[in-house]
């Protein structure tokens, strides 16, 4: 049920998305517009360290509490909130730049914001993970009869299919592959590309290999704090479950964080 609630609130997110952005008319933002994104996305990205990210989602505290499956609802929610509020950054992004080339070359700064947003939520959503997961194993150690093997098992085995595998795997998939296939579709493999007959070859070619090297950086960078979190992730998980089969209780001193 909780890996269902999951993909479904995923699935309504989506939906929600696909029904905002279905059809932009063609628009060349201002440099007042572009300061606008890039101030909004900054503050976002301020305001949400230590949070997850998300006008119009219910906003998850840093350490989740409460019994295992609240804490395990809680980082489902956290995922799930983190990926719509950078989808629906993209989304206000793409409107307000609009589909020409001189709308790009106004609002580069713009677009670089909603990189440096991706790599800065990423990095934000996986420190959260990790301090989460303790969580959970703490509400695990205190609730689980410690002499019930298999429902030590079964608890660290929810963790690790629903967030180890389900959430982080439905992020990669969501902004790191998507996400970032908008951004390389919408500009360096569209507007840009367009454009090379309506510009002196010189700028057209400077644009496009600052766009792509703009993609490539931050997708390089989402990739590098996903994976570090989901390995951090990982090598404690299964220090817990070692430590849990050692018959090894104390959350903390499992992982030497006392």
């Amino acid at each position: 049920m909780r890996k269902t609630l999951y993909v479904a609130c995923v699935l309504a997110m989506s939906l929600a998305l696909a029904g905002c952005g279905a059809s932009t008319s063609p628009t060349t933002s201002t440099p007042a517009a572009e300061s606008g994104i890039k101030s909004e996305m900054q503050t976002t990205s301020q305001e949400q360290a230590g949070k997850p990210g998300g006008s119009g989602n219910q906003p998850v505290s840093a350490a989740a509490e409460g019994s295992p499956e609240q804490v395990l609802e809680q980082v489902q929610q956290d995922f799930a909130a983190t990926q719509q509020s950078l989808l629906e950054k993209q989304a206000e992004l793409f409107t307000q730049v609009g589909d020409t080339y001189d709308g790009y070359l106004a609002n580069v700064d713009a677009v670089q914001a909603w990189y440096d947003l991706s790599v800065s939520e990423t990095e934000a959503l996986g420190a959260r993970t990790l301090e989460n997961a303790r969580q959970y194993y703490r509400a695990v150690s205190s609730t689980v009869d410690h002499g019930d093997d298999d429902a030590l098992d079964d608890a660290l085995d929810d963790f690790y299919d629903l967030i180890y595998d389900d959430a982080f795997e439905g992020y990669y998939d969501s902004i790191y592959d998507e996400g970032f296939e908008g951004m390389y579709d919408q500009y360096y493999d569209g507007i840009i590309t367009d454009a090379y007959n309506t510009v002196p070859y010189a700028d057209w070619y400077d644009a496009k290999s600052d766009s792509y090297d703009a993609w490539y950086d931050a997708k390089s960078d989402v990739y590098d704090a996903w994976f570090d979190a989901k390995s951090d992730v990982y090598e404690e998980w299964f220090d817990i479950k070692s430590g849990f089969y050692g018959n090894k209780f104390d959350v903390d001193k499992i992982l030497r964080l006392d």
